[in-house]
């Protein structure tokens, strides 16, 4: 079983990741991010990186960078210009100059190297290895409202780890039975706030959620989001514990690219719509966002 440490900090710096997240095409300031978490500018940064293990600035230009290879295997119709402006770069020069210095070769060499989807940079090596044949039971456009979100968030390694998703899930689970908050209408959702393989495993970050209806005080390692409104690409899969990686790779490399949409800036998403299952095998659906 993993013992998560509990931070007396968490919820403050939380908070700031999920304003960073949501904002990447701004300007993000010490003094802006300092008051979101109620500290003065000088203790803020001492404490982010007590709590991240990066330093403020290092852990926006990693989540800006990150996002931006991603984009680039990941929708190769989109310039290279118009992504890096939408995770916060000035310009074509910026974003070059810290491109290459991360990853030791440009956006279109990276983009031209790797191809469309280059399958181990956006699902890891081992995919490679295993079959990953899957049918999805049906894909669907869906445009779903805003919702607000209450989240438990683990940050290190969690890849292929269900014990860590179980333990998870029945933290939030029993939080919030503990507050009456669960109903026939709650949905539960898991968002991967990585991009593919690029993260380095002791910065991944996993937010087990649930829909709330009402506003409700959060604390601690429980926090909450809104998560904006917009249409989706949905494929419904039934999957055993070693599969949702196939699922994700099914709605990445064979529907989005023959579909007619391109990828938009929003999360990803893995929802459970019901608790039906077959066996070891339970439904789930990838949330692709879309334009």
């Amino acid at each position: 079983m993993h013992i998560i440490d509990e931070n007396p900090y968490v919820e403050q710096i939380n908070k700031v990741q999920d304003y960073i997240e949501n904002n990447l095409d701004k300007s993000l300031t010490t003094k802006q991010l300092s008051l979101i978490a109620n500290f003065s500018e000088y203790h803020f940064q001492r404490v982010f990186a007590f709590v991240t293990g990066e330093n403020l600035y290092g852990f926006i230009k990693r989540i800006r960078l990150e996002k931006a290879a991603y984009m680039l295997l990941a929708d190769k119709k989109r310039s290279i210009i118009d992504i890096a402006m939408s995770v916060g770069f000035a310009g074509q020069a910026s974003f070059a100059k810290a491109f290459k210095s991360k990853y030791g070769i440009s956006g279109s060499g990276y983009r031209k190297a790797n191809g469309v989807v280059n399958e181990t940079a956006l699902f890891g090596e081992n995919l490679h290895r295993i079959d990953r044949s899957i049918e999805p039971l049906g894909i669907e456009i869906r445009k779903e409202k805003a919702i607000k979100l209450i989240y438990t968030r683990y940050t290190g390694p969690y890849k292929g780890d269900s014990e860590l998703f179980s333990y998870l899930f029945n933290k939030l689970y029993q939080w919030a039975d503990q507050r009456q908050l669960i109903s026939a209408d709650t949905r539960w959702f898991v968002i991967y706030h990585d991009f593919g393989n690029e993260t380095d495993e002791q910065y991944l970050r996993v937010s087990v959620c649930m829909s709330a209806d009402r506003n409700v005080a959060v604390g601690g390692d429980i926090g909450v989001f809104n998560l904006s409104e917009g249409m989706y690409g949905v494929g419904s899969f039934m999957v055993d514990p070693s599969e949702y990686n196939k699922a994700w790779y099914y709605m990445y490399t064979k529907w989005l690219p023959n579909s007619e949409y391109k990828l938009d800036d929003r999360f990803s998403l893995e929802h459970y719509p019901t608790m039906k299952e077959q066996g070891d095998k339970r439904l789930v659906e990838i949330y692709i966002p879309i334009v």
